[in-house]
């Protein structure tokens, strides 16, 4: 899916991805540079079946590879339940995750605003960080209340809290099914995903693409199975070769030249000879009946 923006193409493409059930660290991977399974395909597809997070290196440097919005996304049971959509634009690794960059949410836009400044009040990717116990990541929320926070999404990333919230023994991601905030962790998400619009009508960066064509790793936010099914039917097809297009089978209808004066020969004798019997077998019949014919006659006479 490519959707439209004016006149220019834009897509979604994921760069980073944090599974529930994943191992601990997420945090530090998405700080730090670098990528993480970008030679498994398995961990870059928008499902669970793998419990492998995944980074490309675009989040490295947002500005020089040309991302202009991010959109945050949490997944359940294969599809989207929520996300959030951020205005990158001149932003620093880790400073368009904030309230001021929304652009756009499937929660309600007002009561995010209402609980800005509010006293343990969180937006930000790095979240709460208590005393390096509690490690509570990409973490929204409206207030703490001795373990029993309002909010709306958050990524636990450690076991070590004293909240039941924070005693995780893997990687989990959490979000609330409301429009507004409420009691969490909420919901369980199977999956986090980050995804970048590259467009170049607010760019003018040094990277070049076809604007009709897609990045190799785009994905789609919705029925992604059925579109991976096209795109392989698609292959099947490039890949097919016709059976009579083969050099194996022209060879197959055609005869090798032979340019030896023997073969000539040999071909001359048993082409006159087949030629020959076959006019022979068509006329025995008539010369045995001439033959019969005559020595009748001859007798005749002698008689």
């Amino acid at each position: 899916m490519v959707p439209t923006k004016g006149n220019v193409h834009s897509w979604w493409e994921l760069v980073f991805k944090v599974v529930t059930g994943g191992s601990f660290g997420v945090y530090d991977l998405f700080v730090n540079n670098g990528t993480h399974n970008t030679d498994n395909l398995a961990a870059q597809q928008l499902t669970n079946q793998v419990k492998e997070h995944y980074k490309s290196d675009v989040l490295d440097d947002i500005h020089s590879n040309g991302v202009t919005e991010i959109r945050v996304s949490y997944y359940s049971q294969g599809s989207e339940a929520q996300y959030f959509v951020f205005d990158a634009v001149g932003a620093t690794k880790t400073g368009w995750f904030s309230r001021d960059r929304l652009l756009n949410t499937s929660y309600d836009m007002t009561a995010l605003a209402d609980v800005k400044n509010k006293t343990g009040e969180f937006f930000s990717i790095r979240g709460d960080f208590s005393k390096g116990k509690v490690q509570r990541h990409f973490y929204i929320n409206e207030g703490f209340y001795d373990c029993k926070d309002k909010g709306w999404v958050v990524v636990v990333d450690g076991k070590d809290g004293s909240c039941d919230m924070d005693k995780a023994h893997e990687t989990t991601v959490h979000y609330v099914s409301t429009k507004s905030y409420s009691s969490m962790p909420g919901e369980t998400a199977d999956f986090m995903a980050i995804f970048v619009d590259r467009s170049r009508d607010t760019c003018n960066c040094g990277w070049e693409s076809s604007t009709t064509s897609t990045p190799s790793n785009e994905y789609l936010l919705v029925n992604e199975t059925e579109e991976i099914r096209k795109r392989i039917d698609i292959i099947k097809k490039k890949l097919i070769v016709p059976m009579n297009s083969t050099s194996k089978y022209q060879r197959s209808k055609t005869s090798a030249k032979d340019e030896r004066m023997s073969s000539h020969a040999m071909g001359m004798v048993l082409g006159v000879g087949l030629i020959s019997a076959f006019f022979a077998l068509i006329l025995l019949p008539d010369i045995y009946t001439l033959i019969r014919y005559a020595l009748k006659r001859v007798c005749e006479k002698r008689a």
